[in-house]
């Protein structure tokens, strides 16, 4: 299956990860880390108390401000590359409404290798390695 090919394969092959390609899959997979691996917040513009207060308590009750910090956008799997976000531009070239560098750019978006589908910069996950992003 597409979306179980490792960060080494996907890498090795040159190719595109399918979920940049594919939203229907990329949405599965970025549902599945909603659900079981706490991806969010939903709107992260927003204070979020309660959604940062149990990220806290989840690594092992640091500060909320710390856990604040511990974002997508410097995850060790969070890939920002040149070649990456040219994967994501061009599957979004399907939608014809959509200027998808301008999506890109507003979404902070970038891919994780770690949960196979493009996320934003400003959410996080219960799996958040530290060492990002891939550039």
């Amino acid at each position: 299956r597409a979306q179980d090919v490792s960060f080494a394969e996907e890498k090795k092959d040159n190719k595109c990860p399918p979920a940049t390609a594919n939203a229907e899959l990329n949405t599965k997979n970025r549902n599945k880390a909603i659900k079981k691996l706490g991806y969010g917040p939903a709107n992260p513009g927003l204070p979020n108390k309660e959604f940062w207060e149990k990220k806290a308590e989840m690594w092992d009750k640091i500060p909320v401000s710390e856990a604040k910090t511990m974002r997508c956008g410097n995850c060790a799997a969070f890939d920002i590359s040149g070649k990456m976000k040219k994967c994501i531009q061009d599957g979004l070239k399907d939608d014809a409404e959509t200027d998808s560098y301008e999506t890109i750019n507003a979404g902070q978006l970038g891919y994780c290798h770690m949960l196979k589908f493009k996320c934003a910069s400003k959410r996080t996950c219960d799996a958040w390695v530290t060492g990002g992003p891939i550039k």
